[in-house]
């Protein structure tokens, strides 16, 4: 083997030794990875999160009825 010339060389040479020799993933993380990513969906499912909606004042809730019921309009 011999000594890649540039720092650009070098990097590819080893991004593809170590693509080559990759290890497998075992099975204990891939499980571990589907029960994550389980998790991860039921948590999207409740919609859960994001700014809470504005309540109405009760005294302005309670001036738009008096409003509504107003017999002179």
């Amino acid at each position: 083997m011999t000594k890649p010339k540039t720092p650009r060389e070098h990097f590819h040479r080893e991004k593809e030794r170590r693509a080559n020799a990759a290890a497998p993933e075992s099975e204990l993380m891939a499980a571990a990875r589907r029960e994550y990513e389980a998790l991860l969906a039921a948590q999207a499912t409740k919609g859960k999160g994001g700014r809470p909606k504005k309540k109405k004042d009760a005294k302005v809730v309670a001036d738009e009825d008096l409003i509504a019921d107003d017999p002179e309009e």
